[in-house]
């Protein structure tokens, strides 16, 4: 009983950690309208401000096993969350230099939080259940960032753009004490000499564990393709389809709901097919089946069409669990922080790169629906990746 209310109460802070942390990076894409003008800048600039999260997110996802070694997983979460804190602040108060500074820390922060929850999770997870507690505590991206979108416009209305950024980063610290309860079980096993890239730490890992680098490579791709249906798929219900504005908003919205529950979905059929790359390939493939005859589908009446966005929102965003639980079944013994870092920066590196990808395909076809149709070689190149990595690692355990 003592170690299914421990894994419980890990559970629920890792994905409260995840969800605030995810809250943090949308701050100031959903703060745009209100404070693009105070800071000077374009709208067109907040794609370079996402940008630069994720690439500090990568950058720290590198050495994050190390860094969690160091100061174990709930103080490695305590300074994820406090460098969100810090962020919020900074973009509130520190003008457009405070901003780019501000989003950097976010993203450093945000590189933390899943190698130290990983590092937690994996001490008590059965492997049983490995697919469903990953997913269960992935479900806090996206709910943190329909939180962002539902609470931050009215928090903007009601105490201005720069009360809101204040009011989140004071949740934030919140957080951070909160997470001290933890520290006595959860650091008890840190090594404050621990290396920064230890023995295969770092990306290095992924040459040394065989599967590891196919996961992060299946990562790179499918958050590609996840990014660029995120930031287009409004863009091309309005301009190509006839959708309007507010329609096209609320199908947006319900492919993040389905993506939520999809990692819970397609985790709880990973634990019990017992395999989770199985599973990555049968939503690479089932991905790109629904983006190939997008454009056919222009003269589709919406009830028709919305359906099937929704199930394309199911797989392409319901993936990141069952991506995470291999990371950790494939790291060698009290490496999954390490494991699950290294996998994440080229990860991220997928998240930086899939809108404009997409952009690049969309000026030289001209079509939204085209371009999707043209990435869908992101979830298929993905799918046989996972199966590739299926034959040589589950049927031949690391």
């Amino acid at each position: 009983m003592a170690h299914a209310s421990g894994l419980t109460a890990a559970l629920v802070a890792t994905t409260a950690t995840q969800g605030l942390a995810t809250f943090a990076v949308f701050i100031l894409p959903v703060l745009a309208p209100f404070a693009l003008r105070d800071l000077g800048v374009e709208p067109h600039w907040i794609g370079h401000q996402v940008a630069a999260i994720y690439i500090a997110a990568a950058l720290v996802s590198s050495i994050a096993g190390g860094l969690i070694g160091r100061w174990g997983p709930a103080r490695g979460s305590q300074v994820a969350v406090a460098a969100g804190a810090a962020g919020c602040v900074l973009i509130a108060l520190g003008g457009l230099p405070g901003a780019v500074l501000g989003s950097v820390l976010i993203g450093a922060g945000y590189g933390l939080t899943n190698p130290a929850a990983s590092m937690v999770l994996s001490r008590m997870t059965p492997a049983g259940r490995r697919n469903l507690v990953y997913g269960i505590k992935q479900m806090g991206v996206p709910f943190g960032a329909a939180l962002a979108g539902l609470v931050l416009p009215g928090l903007a209305i009601a105490i201005g753009w720069r009360g809101a950024a204040l009011a989140v980063a004071t949740v934030l610290l919140a957080m951070t004490l909160a997470l001290g309860l933890f520290r006595r079980h959860w650091d008890a096993a840190r090594n404050p000499a621990a290396p920064l890239r230890g023995a295969g730490g770092g990306l290095s890992l992924l040459r040394a564990r065989p599967g590891l680098a196919s996961v992060a490579i299946i990562g790179a791709l499918y958050s590609a393709a996840q990014l660029a249906l995120g930031a287009y798929a409004v863009t091309m219900l309005v301009e190509e389809f006839g959708w309007s504005p507010v329609v096209a908003g609320v199908l947006a919205a319900a492919l993040q709901i389905t993506g939520a529950f999809g990692r819970i979905l397609w985790a709880w059929m990973a634990d019990r097919m017992r395999s989770g790359l199985k599973v990555l390939a049968g939503l690479g493939l089932m991905t790109a089946a629904m983006l190939l005859p997008l454009p056919l589908t222009t003269g589709w009446p919406m009830a028709a069409l919305a359906p099937m966005l929704c199930l394309l929102g199911l797989c392409a965003a319901g993936w990141n669990g069952v991506m995470l639980a291999e990371a950790s079944r494939l790291a060698p013994p009290g490496g999954s922080g390490h494991a699950t870092g290294a996998v994440l920066s080229v990860t991220f590196a997928g998240v930086v790169t899939g809108p404009t990808l997409f952009a690049a395909i969309f000026a030289a076809v001209g079509s939204y629906a085209l371009a999707f149709a043209v990435l869908a070689a992101l979830p298929l190149a993905g799918a046989a990746v996972a199966w590739r990595a299926h034959r040589r690692t589950e049927i031949t355990p690391p």
